[in-house]
């Protein structure tokens, strides 16, 4: 593994120790520990609920703020924690903008898996493959398709 996402990991690790909570791992981070394709995380995507999100925020010492977002996504919490060599993006109550408005997302199922010696919570590799297609965009067409293979 990567020592950047090796030193990311623990870092998140340490942070929701103190924060008493248990992220979700997301996006392509899931599919580099899981050694699917060879994609390579940019920064370290992480679903929460709100509260703890706020909890995450009051160990990391940086205020919560408000709702924000994009064109595409929008939460009613997003932290972006620096500290480790990615960031670590995270994500409460995140809506999806598709052809038919707003969607909020909600995953069916975590999974558990093993990295820097630790368990992690990740969205299940059927959740992640629901996700990408939600949000519909050119960039995940190769995470998709990889998806496509394994969670047919």
């Amino acid at each position: 593994m990567r020592p950047a996402l090796v030193e990311t990991l623990v870092f998140l690790d340490r942070l929701a120790d103190r924060a008493g909570v248990a992220p979700v791992l997301f996006g392509t981070v899931v599919l580099e520990l899981k050694g699917i394709g060879d994609f390579t995380a940019a920064d370290l995507d992480v679903i929460i609920h709100a509260e703890e999100a706020k909890a995450l925020a009051a160990a990391a010492g940086i205020d919560p703020g408000g709702e924000s977002g994009n064109d595409k996504f929008r939460s009613v919490v997003h932290l972006h924690l620096s500290g480790a060599p990615l960031v670590v993006d995270v994500m409460a109550g995140m809506s999806v903008h598709t052809a038919d408005g707003w969607v909020l997302y909600e995953m069916g199922e975590t999974v558990e898996i093993e990295a820097v010696g630790k368990r992690f919570r990740a969205a299940s590799l059927a959740d992640l493959r629901r996700f990408y297609r939600l949000a519909g965009r050119a960039k995940d067409e190769a995470k998709i398709a990889a998806l496509d293979v394994i969670v047919a």
